[in-house]
């Protein structure tokens, strides 16, 4: 169980990914977090894909949060807003853009320092 009485930390991460899968936001050792915000932003002049994945450090695996989602020209998409994503120690958020550079991320969260993990 995280020690809420060491407090929080809140930390935003912004990537504007290649066509290969980057990582956008990884909880550090010991840690848990909260992803309270995820948005991405198309600043092309053309509708562009993306697809963002949740990896489980603890069971090596990957899990699609959006596959292929497609963003209008020049939009804006908030993936998690009024909801939460809880992600454990080493667990990760990642990119993957159908074309470098067009759409970028935007991920808030909070960490909490979990000595069990």
């Amino acid at each position: 169980m995280p020690r809420v009485i060491d407090g929080s930390k809140f930390t935003t991460k912004g990537l504007t990914p290649g066509t290969g899968a980057a990582t956008l936001y990884t909880v550090p050792n010991v840690h848990a977090a909260v992803v309270r915000h995820l948005s991405l932003s198309n600043n092309n002049a053309a509708a562009k894909k993306i697809t963002v994945q949740y990896y489980d450090s603890k069971e090596s695996t990957y899990y699609f949060i959006v596959q292929d989602l497609s963003i209008a020209e020049n939009a804006f998409v908030n993936i998690v807003d009024g909801n939460f994503i809880h992600l454990n120690s080493n667990d990760k958020i990642v990119l993957t853009a159908e074309t470098a550079g067009t759409i970028s991320a935007l991920v808030s969260v909070e960490e909490y320092y979990d000595p069990n993990r």
